[in-house]
């Protein structure tokens, strides 16, 4: 019986994850990432395999904060709005140079790999 309401759980939890495409992704990332004076956001043509990777690249309006600051503020940032999404931001972090900031963002699409994200939380 435990076993049966875990995984209705589970269950549930999977059908909240929001599965955006990457237009979606885009239109929810851009008005948040503005507010904190994150400007100009591109994505890169997609790298299709197992998932879908996509580089970003984004730059800082802000110009009196410090390199290791905005890349943290950031990261602390897209965490935060990915949380609900099949989308999260890649463990090779984020990388700063003039103002400009580049990551990786990759998605998640089958049953497994979203009931890792479900169990990660």
């Amino acid at each position: 019986m435990k076993e049966l309401k875990g995984k209705e759980k589970i269950e549930r939890a999977i059908s909240k994850i929001k599965k955006l495409p990457v237009a979606g992704l885009k239109k929810l990332l851009i008005p948040k990432l503005e507010k904190e004076g994150y400007i100009k956001l591109e994505f890169s043509k997609p790298e299709m395999g197992r998932d879908v990777i996509v580089e970003f690249t984004v730059q800082d309006n802000n110009e009196k904060r410090e390199e290791y600051d905005s890349r943290s503020q950031l990261k602390k940032l897209l965490k935060q709005i990915l949380e609900k999404t099949n989308w999260r931001l890649m463990s090779d972090g984020i990388y700063y140079r003039l103002g400009i900031l580049t990551g990786r963002l990759r998605s998640y699409e089958n049953e497994e790999d979203l009931l890792k994200l479900v169990k990660s939380k």
